[in-house]
C-alpha cells in the first residue's frame, strides 16, 4: 500500500506542476476556468488523503478482509458509449450481485470510511434525509449537461474506476491533465510501466476485497468502459471471473463519446477546441477495439459480447441470454431506454464516419464475428 501511495502522491505532484508551467500543453491552457480548477485541485488532493488515513485504518481495524475471496465476479468493459451503464445497471438491478455505488466509489473506498457514513445516512434518515437531498442537489448541479450523457445519484450503480482515484488511477484523471503521458496509458495497460502496472492492479484487487468483506454472500459485479486493455490481467488475477465486452460501431461511439467528454473538458478547462481529445480518442479506440478483440478470441469461454443494437433492440433477449450463462435469475429490465437521451453529430468533430469504420473496422468486426458473441434473436 504505501508503494502505491508513493506513486499516486508522486503523479499528482508531477501533473500539477506541470499544469502550472505556462505553455506546457496546448491543450492546458492557463485561462480562467483552468485557473479556477487548479486553485480548488489541491482540496481534491486532501480528499485523497483522508481516504488513504482511511485505508491505511482498514489495515489495523479490518486486517481480515485480506482474506476475502472474490469468487466468480463480472467485468463490464468494451468501448465507451456501447452500452456498458445499461448493461451494468441492469444486471445489478436483479439482486445476484454486489456492485459498487457512486457514494462507495467518490467518498468511501475503505470499509471504516463506508461504516460510518453508513452510520450517519441512518441518523439523517431519521431527520428526514435532508444531508441525503442536500448531496443529490450538488451532484445534480455540477454534473451540468453531463446528466443527459449518464445518470448519477450517490446510490446509483457506478464504475468503480472511481475507486482508483486516490491511486491516480483512474482515467478520467487525464481529462483533467490531457498532457501526461502515464495517465493516458490508463487506457493501454500493456504500455503503464510494470511496477506501475503491478501497483495499480493490486490496489485495485484490495479495493474489491474491502467491497466484498462490507457487502458479503454475492459475487462481485465490475463496470468500467476504461477497462478495455485490462481483461487479461484480470483474468489472471480471478480464473474464474466472467467478462461482457459491449461494443458499437466506431464511428457512432466515438461520436458520441467525443460529445460526453464536451462537459469535462469545460470542468478542467482543457483543449478548448476539443481538437486534441479527438485525435487522442480516435487512437485510444484503435487500442481498445484491438485489446477486446484479441481478448475475446483467446478467452471466449469466459467471455460474451454484446452489440450495442442488440441491447437496445432486444433488451430482454439480452437479459434473459446473459442469465442463462452467468446462471442468474433473469433481472428486471429499467425503463431508461439504452440510447438514452444524448444527441450528437460526427460533422461536430471533424468526423467522417466511412473514414472512421474503415480504420477501425477489423477488430470491430471480429468481435461480431467471434464465438463469443452473446447469440440474440431480434
Amino acid at each position: 500500500m504505501l508503494e502505491s501511495f508513493l506513486i499516486a502522491m508522486g503523479s499528482y505532484g508531477r501533473c500539477y506542476l506541470q499544469s502550472v508551467w505556462p505553455g506546457r500543453h496546448a491543450a492546458a491552457p492557463l485561462r480562467p476556468r483552468r485557473l479556477l480548477f487548479l486553485l480548488l485541485f489541491p482540496f481534491f488532493l486532501l480528499l485523497q488523503l483522508v481516504h488513504w488515513l482511511a485505508l491505511a485504518l482498514d489495515e489495523l481495524l479490518y486486517p481480515d478482509y485480506r482474506r476475502q475471496r472474490v469468487a466468480a465476479p463480472v467485468f463490464i468493459t468494451g468501448i465507451p458509449r456501447s452500452g456498458t451503464t445499461y448493461l451494468h445497471r441492469l444486471l445489478a438491478a436483479g439482486g445476484a450481485f454486489t456492485t459498487v455505488r457512486t457514494w462507495e466509489a467518490v467518498l468511501a473506498p475503505a470499509i471504516c470510511q463506508r461504516r460510518l457514513l453508513r452510520a450517519l445516512a441512518r441518523l439523517d434518515r431519521r431527520l428526514g434525509a435532508p444531508l441525503h437531498r442536500a448531496l443529490d442537489g450538488v451532484i445534480a448541479r455540477s454534473s451540468g449537461d453531463f446528466a443527459s450523457v449518464h445518470a448519477v445519484s450517490l446510490q446509483d450503480a457506478e464504475e468503480d474506476y472511481l475507486c482508483l482515484l486516490p491511486a491516480a488511477g483512474c482515467f478520467l484523471l487525464l481529462m483533467a491533465f490531457p498532457f501526461d503521458r502515464e495517465l493516458e496509458q490508463l487506457g493501454n495497460l500493456a504500455e503503464l510501466p510494470p511496477r506501475r502496472r503491478r501497483a495499480l492492479l493490486a490496489f485495485y484487487h484490495r479495493i474489491i476485497q474491502r467491497h466484498c468483506y462490507s457487502d458479503p454472500g454475492k459475487r462481485f459485479l465490475s463496470k468500467n468502459a476504461a477497462f478495455a486493455s485490462w481483461p487479461a490481467y484480470l483474468a489472471e488475477r480471478y480464473p474464474d471471473a466472467s467478462f461482457l465486452l459491449c461494443v458499437r460501431r466506431p464511428s457512432t461511439a466515438l461520436a458520441s463519446q467525443l460529445s460526453a467528454l464536451a462537459p469535462a473538458r469545460r470542468l478542467f478547462g482543457t483543449d478548448p477546441g476539443g481538437e486534441h481529445t479527438t485525435v487522442r480518442f480516435r487512437r485510444l479506440y484503435a487500442a481498445f477495439l484491438a485489446s477486446l478483440a484479441a481478448f475475446a478470441a483467446a478467452r471466449p469461454d469466459r467471455v460474451r459480447v454484446i452489440e450495442q443494437g442488440d441491447l437496445r433492440q432486444a433488451p430482454a433477449a439480452v437479459s434473459q441470454g446473459l442469465a442463462r450463462w452467468l446462471a442468474i435469475p433473469p433481472p428486471p429490465l429499467p425503463l431508461a431506454d439504452p440510447a438514452g437521451a444524448h444527441r450528437y453529430q460526427a460533422a461536430a468533430f471533424g468526423l467522417a464516419p466511412d473514414a472512421v469504420d474503415e480504420e477501425l473496422g477489423a477488430p470491430y468486426s471480429a468481435l461480431l464475428a467471434s464465438e463469443a458473441r452473446l447469440a440474440v434473436t431480434l
